[in-house]
C-alpha cells in the first residue's frame, strides 16, 4: 500500500504544481506576466531612444514584471507546500518511529487456531524521495528509496513453542518511476508506470511489481480538486490485478482542508497559526517482512504482509525553515497479517492472524523545503 500512496500521491502533485496557474490568483499573475514580457526583450539600442519619461515607465514596467513573477513563483512554492504537508510520503526525506501497543492475537496455521498471545510491535522507518530527470509536462523520472525496520514481540504464548518471541525484520525498497501528462477526451489526463523492488536481510530480489497509473483531472478550482483513476498491479503475489483510485481534495472555511485519497486515506486538517497544524482521520498503512524458514510444512522463503489503519489526532510543528516534526496517537486496527510462499498469491496464505485494536503513538520528522 505504500507504494500505491506514493505513486498516487505524485501523480496528485505533480500536475497541482505544473497548473497552479489555473487558480483565479496564478491565471490574473500569468496573464500580467505575459503583456509585460515583450519589454524585457527590448535591447539596448531601443531603449536608447526612448523619451526619458517612456524609459521610466519601461523600467517600471520591468520592475511590475519581476515581482509578479516572483508572487507567481510564490503562489507555486505554496502549492508544493501544501501537498507536502497533506501527503508525508511525499516529502524530500522522512524518518519515523511507530509505537504499537499489546494486543491479542489468534493464529491460525491452515484454517485451525494453533496459538494465541500478546503482540506488540515497533516499526522504524526511514524515506527518501529523489528527483532524477524533468522535462515539464513531457514527463519526469522520480525515485524513492525506503528502510523499514519492524520488531514484533510475542508474550504468553499459548498452544504451540515459539522458539523466537522477539524478532526484528529489516526491509528495503525502490521505487523508479516515470510520469507524464496528457490530454485525453478533453481533459487532463495523468498517468505513470513504476517499477518496484524490494529485499529484506536474506538479499537479493524478494519481491518485485510493475505498476501503472491513470488518473482524469475531473474538476480543479482555487478550493477544489477532483481526480479518478485505476491502477493496474503486474505482481506475481497479488491476488487483486486493478485498483480503483479517486482524490477530493477541497479548502473549507476557517482554515480546514478535507482530503480524501482512495485507497490511501481520509483526513480533516486544521491551520492553526504559520508554524502548526492540526489533522484528525484515517489512514491505510502496510507493512512486508521476509522470512527463511525451515520447517518442513511451510514454505522455506515466506513474506509476512500485513495491512493497518491508523485512526487518530496528528499535530505538525515547523522547527525551522527545513524540518518538520510529527506526532500522532490513536488506535492501531490491524486488517490483515498473513504469511504465504515469496512467489505465491497472497490469498494462497497458510497462516492468518487476528490482532485486537491497540493504541499507538507515532513521532517522524521530516525534511520539508518551507
Amino acid at each position: 500500500m505504500k507504494l500505491i500512496a506514493s505513486s498516487l500521491i505524485c501523480m496528485l502533485v505533480w500536475p497541482a504544481v505544473l497548473n497552479a496557474q489555473d487558480t483565479p490568483s496564478r491565471a490574473r499573475l500569468a496573464a500580467s506576466f505575459v503583456k509585460t514580457r515583450g519589454v524585457d526583450s527590448l535591447s539596448a539600442d531601443q531603449t536608447t531612444i526612448v523619451p526619458a519619461q517612456d524609459n521610466k515607465a519601461i523600467k517600471d514596467r520591468r520592475i511590475d514584471s519581476l515581482t509578479r513573477a516572483r508572487i507567481a513563483d510564490s503562489v507555486k512554492k505554496a502549492v508544493i507546500v501544501d501537498a507536502l504537508l497533506k501527503n508525508p510520503n511525499l516529502r524530500p526525506a522522512m524518518i519515523s518511529t511507530t509505537f504499537i501497543s499489546r494486543g491479542q492475537l489468534e493464529g491460525n496455521f491452515r484454517g485451525k487456531n494453533v496459538l494465541s498471545g500478546d503482540f506488540a510491535q515497533r516499526r522504524t522507518e526511514a524515506l527518501l524521495n529523489l528527483p532524477v530527470k524533468n522535462w515539464g509536462k513531457s514527463g519526469m523520472v522520480t525515485a524513492t528509496v525506503y528502510y523499514v525496520r519492524t520488531n514484533y514481540d510475542l508474550s504468553d504464548v499459548k498452544g504451540v513453542e515459539i522458539k523466537d518471541p522477539r524478532l526484528s525484520k529489516n526491509t528495503v525498497g525502490l521505487t523508479t518511476a516515470y510520469r507524464r501528462i496528457d490530454s485525453l477526451f478533453g481533459r487532463l489526463f495523468i498517468s505513470s508506470a513504476s517499477l518496484i523492488l524490494m529485499t529484506g536481510d536474506g538479499g537479493g530480489i524478494n519481491k518485485y511489481a510493475v505498476m501503472g497509473n491513470g488518473m482524469f483531472l475531473l474538476k480543479k478550482t482555487a478550493t477544489t480538486t477532483f481526480m479518478l483513476g485505476a491502477q493496474v498491479i503486474i505482481d506475481p503475489t497479488s491476488s487483486v490485478p486493478v485498483i480503483p483510485l479517486m482524490v477530493y481534495q477541497k479548502n473549507l472555511s476557517n482554515g480546514y482542508d478535507l482530503n480524501i485519497t482512495i485507497p490511501q486515506q481520509l483526513t480533516l486538517r486544521k491551520t492553526v497559526n504559520k508554524n502548526m497544524w492540526a489533522s484528525f482521520g484515517t489512514m491505510l498503512v502496510s507493512s512486508v517482512s521476509f522470512f527463511n524458514i525451515t520447517s518442513p510444512n511451510v514454505p522455506r522463503n515466506s513474506n509476512f504482509n500485513l495491512l493497518d489503519l491508523k485512526t487518530g489526532p496528528s499535530v505538525d510543528y515547523k522547527l525551522n525553515k527545513l524540518l518538520l516534526l510529527g506526532l500522532s496517537a490513536g488506535l492501531w486496527t490491524p486488517v490483515m497479517y498473513r504469511q504465504y510462499g515469496r512467489w505465491q498469491k497472497s490469498n494462497h496464505y497458510f497462516f492468518d492472524g487476528k490482532v485486537d485494536t491497540t493504541p499507538y503513538i507515532n513521532v517522524n520528522l521530516s525534511v520539508i523545503p518551507f
